[in-house]
């Protein structure tokens, strides 16, 4: 049975406005304009304070339009560099609560919060930390919503206001959504001053209207208005398709439909995911595997969608090598159930690693006869049942480890 869609959606200042507030605090409260140039060089607003929009400025704007509109705003250009390496941190804090995560216009974010996370007992546990997680990486105190589509999750950050959660239970929407103003609705212009001049000012009073009735008025957007009104507008994502920070992606060539057939590319997952922690010089606690098939790879992401399987685990140490990582990796992989074109292993819990494990990932320090003494060393003084050596059974693919892993004190 399809577990019911939670959506959470986050709305905060946008991210270059943020880095502006940081270098300059006394500007908070002022009016902002912060710009960026076109591919075509035309200079336009990136960001814009609530002061500035209150003057009628506002994103997209041509920048001279933007400066007429409010003379007394401050005017300062984007640092593209700093506001991709925020876009980062933010992005690690998303997924670290959802394997799916929309990003928009650098203000905006929806996540995929169906299923439980058994790190939190309850969904408004989980949202708040999620709420206190991205302020801590932005500065700024974000709204959350959680709903049961797009919109409902939209409307509910919105009612809550910055710094504050607003989860509306699945099945209670289209109460929540009652005295929602049509003009908030994501519908065309002409459609809404169609409802308002028909003297339809709120979502409750549009769902006292029979279907039939508004399709015949509004044609197709009646359809769009009913299911809106009901919070039963379509609960999918487009979910980012770069990389997420810290994590390895593989297009498979074809599509596998068999976990077993999957569990070959393990060591190669594991070594691809060992060299990224390296090169960021960190260890995870907890390791998450997404599998996309050919539907849910090209388009937009439902929740629950039968293509799309998520899984993760938790490793009782840090790990960050390859032989670390290969066991969880295969216990993961054994337990997918769904056609895969594409492999994404992520990593999460993210922490700098002990010191003698960084040294030993060093080409020049990482070598045998060094671990050999070291293990010697240890020996020596604790006895020699204290360390063992671990290798893979040859030509034995399953993850049982009893079955799979040979221990030795050689």
């Amino acid at each position: 049975m399809r577990a019911p869609s939670r959506l959470g959606f986050l709305g905060f200042p946008h991210l270059a406005l943020i880095l502006v507030w940081r270098a300059h605090p006394e500007l908070v409260s002022e009016a902002v304009l912060v710009g960026a140039s076109t591919v075509a060089g035309r200079e336009v607003v990136l960001a814009a304070s609530s002061a500035a929009r209150a003057r009628g400025a506002h994103p997209g704007q041509d920048f001279r339009q933007a400066e007429l509109a409010c003379p007394e705003a401050v005017r300062l250009r984007a640092d593209p560099i700093a506001v991709d390496r925020l876009r980062e941190q933010l992005l690690l804090a998303l997924y670290d609560f959802s394997p799916l995560v929309e990003l928009v216009d650098d203000s905006e974010a929806y996540l995929d919060l169906g299923g439980r996370d058994p790190r939190w007992e309850t969904e408004a546990a989980r949202a708040a930390h999620l709420g206190r997680s991205v302020q801590r990486i932005l500065g700024s105190a974000p709204a959350v919503g959680v709903g049961q589509s797009r919109f409902v999750a939209r409307a509910a950050a919105a009612r809550a206001g910055s710094g504050r959660i607003r989860l509306v239970p699945y099945g209670a929407a289209a109460s929540f959504l009652a005295d929602q103003p049509v003009a908030g609705l994501p519908l065309p212009p002409r459609t809404v001053e169609q409802l308002i001049g028909f003297g339809l000012l709120t979502c409750g009073d549009c769902a006292t209207i029979p279907l039939p009735d508004l399709q015949r008025q509004l044609g197709p957007d009646g359809i769009t208005l009913h299911r809106l009104c009901l919070g039963q507008d379509t609960a999918a994502l487009t979910p980012r398709r770069e990389t997420p920070p810290c994590a390895v992606r593989k297009v498979l060539a074809g599509v596998v439909e068999n976990s077993e057939s999957l569990r070959f590319g393990a060591p190669e997952l594991a070594a691809m995911l060992a060299a990224e922690l390296a090169r960021r010089n960190l260890a995870s606690g907890r390791l998450r595997l997404l599998l996309l098939d050919e539907d849910a790879a090209g388009g937009m992401v439902g929740a629950g969608q039968p293509g799309v399987f998520c899984d993760e685990v938790a490793t009782p140490a840090r790990v960050a090598t390859s032989q670390e990582l290969l066991p969880p990796i295969l216990s993961l992989l054994s337990r997918a159930r769904c056609r895969v074109l594409i492999v994404e292993l992520q990593a999460l819990d993210l922490a700098p690693p002990p010191a003698a494990q960084t040294r030993l990932w060093a080409v020049a320090d990482g070598r045998r006869e060094e671990i050999g003494r070291a293990v010697a060393r240890l020996q020596e003084r604790f006895g020699p049942e204290l360390v063992w050596r671990v290798e893979l059974r040859p030509q034995h693919p399953g993850d049982i480890p009893e079955e799979r892993l040979v221990w030795s004190t050689g």
